[in-house]
């Protein structure tokens, strides 16, 4: 029997309310600038044609998975470009290259990730894009598209001899919503990209109900016993798909714009949650802050510390602490603790004080 995610649309249509506020306004740290996409290709660059511009999304989508720092594949990626523009042109991808070919440039230009997997895919995405698509993104998202699941079901290489590999709903989503932004394609209903930091906001704030889908964990011998106990939950397909299904549906229903709520999460989560003592780790990941010791022990509670829920505008509805060292390690999202204010005692002028996020560090989830 599948097992199914429930929502709580009250709280949820609070918090998107003040994110959509929030972002709108460019307040604190949601600023749009801060966004990689926005970032590059840099500003002082020769302009790119509106099919450059989309064929360059649609290579950069293929590396934007596991732990990485989104910048950082869109750095080295625009820096091989400028080497090697040919690689970046499905047609010529087609002629001129092979996966063996690519995935030394790949390599050599900082890929770390997916090492075999995401060349092959590029020279695959490039063939079916020229056989089926005319060589242009663009024509996937015309005749009829009215909303993204058509879309993806065009291109869901499991539904669709003509799709394209790598992409599952969380990466054809963010692709989507970057051409979105360029007013490369028509906006139309689409879900939240649903990586860790969407999935770590609606589950710390209760919007995610998950009685059916969370247990308590047993650790093996390859995770840490302070785990044990903890409630947590796998991250398959199903779970981030019926996430992604019902955001669509609740963003159109409630009139909130998806081209918001999404960046204002993955900011949400990766300026301020990831600087949250308890999301924290040490040991490359092994060793956590209870609870409990936090509640008696006011002591561990580092010197200089920020405290990065004094500024978050959804504080009053997050209840949880769930670092993101056990979904990168393992495919683990587990509930660490209850999160524990910072004593307000050590918040004499904090309020004078420019918050600036936490240097990284292994517990410090910054993808």
């Amino acid at each position: 029997m599948k097992r199914t995610v429930k929502f709580n649309e009250k709280i949820a249509l609070e918090v998107f309310t003040i994110l959509n506020d929030f972002y709108q306004r460019g307040v604190g740290i949601f600023n749009e600038k801060n966004l990689p996409q926005n970032r590059w290709p840099p500003i002082d660059a020769k302009p790119l044609s509106d099919k450059e511009l989309t064929d360059f999304f649609f290579y950069a989508a293929l590396t934007m998975r596991g732990g990485i720092i989104s910048d950082d594949p869109f750095r080295w990626l625009w820096n091989l470009r400028e080497k090697h523009p040919a690689l970046f042109d499905p047609a010529l991808v087609v002629k001129k290259w092979t996966p063996e070919k690519i995935r030394e440039r790949l390599v050599a230009a900082g890929m770390s990730y997916k090492g075999l997997e995401i060349p092959r895919f590029w020279y695959k995405n490039s063939v079916n894009l020229c056989k089926w698509w005319g060589g242009d993104l663009r024509n996937v998202f015309k005749y009829g598209v009215l909303e993204f699941e058509e879309a993806f079901r065009r291109i869901d290489y499991e539904r669709s001899t003509i799709g394209f590999y790598g992409m599952r709903r969380k990466i054809f989503s963010l692709l989507t919503i970057w051409l979105q932004e360029k007013n490369l394609i028509p906006v139309f209903p689409t879900p939240i990209p649903v990586d860790f930091h969407a999935m770590r906001v609606l589950w710390a704030t209760e919007i995610l109900d998950t009685n059916k889908w969370a247990r308590p964990f047993t650790p093996n011998e390859k995770h840490p016993e302070q785990l044990a106990g903890k409630t947590t939950m796998r991250v398959w397909y199903s779970l981030p798909d019926q996430i992604a299904i019902w955001s669509q549906k609740f963003l159109q229903k409630t009139n909130i714009p998806h081209m918001t709520i999404n960046p204002a999460l993955w900011i949400l989560s990766r300026s301020l949650c990831s600087g949250q003592l308890q999301n924290l780790t040490k040991k490359d990941g092994t060793v956590y802050v209870e609870t409990e010791k936090l509640r008696k022990n006011h002591n561990l509670w580092p010197p200089s510390y920020q405290d990065p829920c004094h500024i978050c505008p959804v504080e009053k509805w997050c209840k949880w602490c769930i670092p993101s060292a056990p979904y990168y390690n393992w495919g683990l999202l587990v509930r660490i603790g209850k999160r524990v204010p910072f004593p307000q005692q050590y918040l004499i002028g904090f309020e004078n004080l420019n918050h600036k996020p936490r240097k990284k560090n292994r517990g410090a989830d910054q993808a």
